[in-house]
């Protein structure tokens, strides 16, 4: 009924004739800001929710109260905040069907802004702020994770920290829920005790504190659950009530469901019912297990109710001294109906039967020794065996050491009346003593305290593990249902950063509180927050780096159907000893092949490798070996996940040179890998590209490329903050100034800068630049980072060559004279760089993204011949032939995604290879491809 509501009103209407309007809007969410598409194109790009309040058409001006999505582009949105009205114009488009979104809304040009936030969401807004500027004194990955942490706020969150997170089972860290509410909740309760106020006043608080902190933090789905679960806890705590957590669960779901049914489908909502769920109904059970306690007989409190008057139990207790009373015992929270005492369930269980009774034969104890054994301990010493625990609740353990006596004395009355008990030794004594040293065994697990439980496990050792292993159970079905994998890793990783997760989250928030009234407290605040959370991101890098941290499974319901069935055979197979021997020494066994055994036989990188082109899906990301724990890298590929992934497995701690071959995202939008903890010497772009958005204006830099060895042609690439990477060589010609080894072309056109060292100026075409943050205006460059780290960009001529290590580096193309496409996006990638690298072994001709017309030219230019080729624009149909056979490649080289949308490599290429002789090697394929040298030459080999 509601998603027929909202898609079946005005605004529906409009959007399926893709009507032009203009509109006055509310905004329900903070605007969720994503990367640009393409460096030519740098604007940001930002998805807000909002309602629609105002419709105005050419026709006529409409009142409404319709959920839409805005999409937009540029900064101006960046510090709006929710509840903020705005009038924009746009075209209104069709939404996803069966959604509570009446239309996406494709903006033009900036918003007006109508008003400004609601006072809520004015302090809300300043404490999200606060922390962020107060984080900034934290490194780069620290600062974004800790608002995250806190509050939700993920927009400055590193992708590769997010990445690590997901991979280790730890993003729920950063989707605020039970667990932050739980300790702001506690922290309140705590600081109110100590002022001595009720416990009225007392949840009140609490409950104050969660409302606040979930309008700070913003009503996601897992923080909507865990309020309304609080909010029920809190009024149990004030009112004196039994906390039912299952119960507060259940009631919260169903409220939720009622007040947005879009939740129901909400993978973020299920991931948190579920993980609340497991943690509620398995880990209690699993504690127990592994600390070998009984929540039946330690778990609720006991209370003792006197017997209605008139009953054999109130005369008893009226004619029995106090201290021999038997206890009647109820658990708090129970009916009041009273207990029958534990010396009346022993005596109506073993008691004799009258004379002549049908039984009378068996043999039996008096009731009477049994019930004085028993009543004859203090009350508060005996467990009741009718007690059940109470979810949610902690109540005080029971004092049980007394019954070390009440077993002595049990086994003595046992002892007095063998006679009874034996009977007939020839006909039932043998299988009733058996009986009863069973039943003394039983009694003695069940009761004795400390007994059989020496070698168990400590009780906060136990939730440790069983608390995160229980969530990562009931979270499991849910991920196999939306991202077809497991992640086996979780509860460990769990487990390990779970410690330093409170005092971040606590340190954090009164950090958040003070920033608005003292920044420099806030910051003081925030370093030893910052301790807590580096921890968790070291534990999620590790975790992520285990091999088997994340296991590919196939996903919907045919994955969760196999995930069902596997766990019923588990649980099958462990019930027995044997077969848990067997599943465990399995267990060991792959977990030696994975981690000893294969790096063994199938080690990567290969070993003596100098060319390796990364596995980034769609796009390209390659690098040359320039030494140990060293590489050029040529383009980024897309995602700098991928890229810092494929670097750190190569062991690349250091890039004297990241060389970018034209401004597409897919080639450049990786970079923030590459930074991620290397030192980065400097960033080489064509010339070509000078001009274009992607760079500023040219700004020559003093002293660069100072002089090392002269005589050797010697020079050293200043690195990140102003530090240098050891020297390396540049090949240089006899004709070129002392110490520059920058290449006759560039030597011959080199114009220095007034301020350079003698013979350092590298001139106009090639140039040392500053690049800008890219947000400070469009198209000012590669970001914030860059311009951080003071890492130069130099723009290269055809002629220019290095050398790093085994690689001799040669730039080919192209020059100053652009080359046309038959669309914008061809004539970007036939301005790419064209690199060919030598080693004693052969040589490689990297081509960038050129077609046929920079094909063409290049071969009217020079020979572009190489024993190995990496096909241009991942192998797209836009090829020369006669390029092709001009470089005589025996192998070709293709990065490419699966299954990309482009149709690459194109058919018609892969023909065209074959017929040249060379044999093709793909990415969406192999992975990662190597290229390594042997006695015979160069050989690519594959890593899957």
């Amino acid at each position: 009924m509601r998603v027929h509501a909202v898609t079946s009103g005005p605004v529906a209407h409009l959007a399926e004739q893709g009507a032009i309007v203009t509109a006055e809007v509310t905004l329900t969410d903070d605007p969720k800001i994503r990367p640009p598409k393409s460096t030519r194109f740098p604007q940001d790009r930002v998805a807000v929710e909002a309602r629609i309040d105002i419709l105005q058409t050419d026709k006529a001006r409409i009142a409404v109260r319709s959920p839409v999505v805005l999409l937009a582009s540029g900064r101006s949105w960046r510090n709006l905040l929710p509840s903020q009205r705005l009038q924009v114009s746009g075209k209104l488009v069709p939404g996803d069907q069966g959604t509570l979104t009446a239309a996406l809304f494709l903006l033009r040009g900036q918003p007006e802004i109508l008003s400004g936030p609601s006072s809520p969401q004015t302090v809300a807004g300043e404490i999200r702020a606060g922390l962020r500027n107060a984080a900034n004194v934290l490194p780069t990955e620290q600062r974004g994770l800790l608002p995250g942490l806190v509050v939700g706020d993920v927009s400055r969150m590193d992708p590769q920290v997010s990445a690590d997170f997901k991979d280790a089972g730890l993003s729920h860290l950063t989707a605020v829920s039970g667990a932050n509410l739980a300790i702001v909740a506690g922290a309140v309760l705590a600081l109110s005790r100590l002022t001595g106020l009720p416990l009225a006043a007392r949840a009140g608080l609490a409950a104050v504190a969660m409302i606040a902190f979930a309008v700070v933090a913003r009503p996601s789905p897992s923080v909507l659950r865990a309020l309304l679960m609080g909010l029920v806890a809190a009024v149990a705590l004030g009112t004196g009530r039994a906390r039912d957590g299952v119960a507060a669960l259940s009631a919260s779901v169903l409220l939720l469901i009622l007040f947005n049914p879009e939740l129901a489908r909400s993978y973020a909502f299920a991931l948190s019912v579920t993980a609340t769920a497991g943690i509620l109904l398995l880990a209690p059970t699993w504690r127990d297990r592994l600390t070998g306690t009984s929540t039946t007989t330690s778990e609720a409190p006991l209370t003792h109710d006197e017997p209605p008057a008139g009953t054999a139990d109130s005369h008893n207790r009226q004619t029995t001294p106090a201290k021999h009373r038997p206890p009647v015992l109820r658990t708090s929270g129970q009916s009041s109906r009273p207990r029958r005492p534990l010396s009346d369930h022993v005596s109506s269980a073993r008691s004799c039967p009258p004379s002549g009774h049908p039984s009378s034969a068996r043999p039996c104890l008096p009731s009477d020794h049994l019930s004085s054994a028993v009543s004859s301990q203090p009350a508060d010493h005996i467990p009741s065996p009718m007690s059940r625990p109470l979810a949610g609740s902690e109540p005080p353990a029971v004092h049980r050491q007394p019954m070390d006596s009440v077993i002595v004395q049990y086994r003595g009355e046992l002892s007095s009346h063998r006679d009874a008990l034996l009977g007939d030794p020839g006909r039932t004594g043998l299988g009733v003593r058996t009986a009863c040293r069973a039943a003394g065994r039983w009694v003695r697990r069940r009761f004795a305290p400390g007994h059989g439980r020496a070698r168990r496990m400590p009780r906060w050792v136990a939730e440790a593990i069983t608390i995160p292993a229980a969530a990562q159970a009931a979270v499991t079905p849910v991920l196999v249902l939306m991202a077809g994998e497991l992640t086996p890793v979780a509860v460990l990783a769990n487990l390990l950063a779970g410690p330093a997760v409170a005092p971040a989250t606590l340190l954090g928030f009164a950090a958040a509180l003070i920033a608005p009234i003292s920044q420099d407290a806030a910051e003081l605040l925030v370093i030893p927050a910052g301790y807590a959370v580096g921890w968790i991101i070291t534990i999620a890098q590790w975790s992520a780096r285990l091999p088997l941290a994340t296991i590919p499974w196939p996903g919907g319901l045919p994955g969760v159907a196999m995930l069902a069935i596997a766990a019923v055979a588990a649980v099958l197979l462990l019930r027995r000893a044997r077969w848990r021997a067997v599943l465990a020494t399995l267990t060991v066994a792959t977990l030696i092949v994975v981690y000893a055994v294969g790096p063994a036989v199938a080690p990567w990188p290969p070993k003596g490798w100098l060319f390796v082109m990364c596995d980034v899906g769609q796009g390209d990301g390659m690098a040359v070996a320039a030494g140990e724990g060293r590489a050029v890298v040529v383009d980024t590929g897309p995602d700098p996940v991928a890229m810092d992934r494929c670097l750190s497995d190569l062991g690349i701690q250091e890039v004297p040179l990241v060389i970018l071959t034209h401004p597409h995202m897919d080639h450049t939008g990786g970079l923030a890998g590459i930074l991620r903890d290397r030192r980065v010497g400097a960033i080489v772009v064509a010339s070509h590209h000078t001009t274009e958005a992607v760079l500023p204006p040219l700004t020559p830099a003093p002293a660069v490329l100072p002089s090392h060895d002269t005589d050797a042609g010697e020079g050293t690439v200043p690195a990140s903050g102003g530090s240098v990477i050891p020297p390396v060589t540049l090949l240089r010609d006899p004709e070129d100034a002392p110490g520059t080894g920058v290449g006759p072309e560039v030597a011959r056109r080199r114009v220095p800068d007034s301020g350079d060292a003698p013979g350092t100026g590298v001139g106009s075409e090639v140039a040392w630049r500053r690049v800008p943050d890219s947000g400070d205006a469009p198209g000012t460059g590669f970001g914030s980072e860059v311009t951080r780290r003071r890492i130069p960009v130099w723009a290269a001529l055809p002629g220019t060559r290095w050398q790093f290590g085994p690689s001799e580096l040669t730039v080919l193309a192209p020059d100053q004279d652009a080359v046309g496409g038959h669309t914008e996006g061809s004539e970007v990638n036939n301005g790419s760089l064209v690199v060919r690298v030598r080693w004693q072994a052969g040589s490689l001709l990297l081509s960038g993204d050129i077609e046929t017309e920079a094909q063409a030219k290049l071969l009217r230019a020079e020979s572009p011949a190489a024993d190995i080729l990496k096909v241009p624009h991942h192998g797209s149909a836009r090829q020369d032939a006669d390029f092709i056979d001009a470089v005589g490649a025996r192998a070709a080289l293709i990065s490419v995604g699966a299954d990309n949308d482009y149709g690459h490599p194109a058919p018609s290429t892969l023909s065209m290879l074959q017929r040249a002789g060379a044999r093709v090697y793909r990415t969406d394929r192999s992975g990662d491809l190597a290229v390594v040298s042997t006695s015979a030459g160069l050989a690519v080999t594959t890593r899957h």
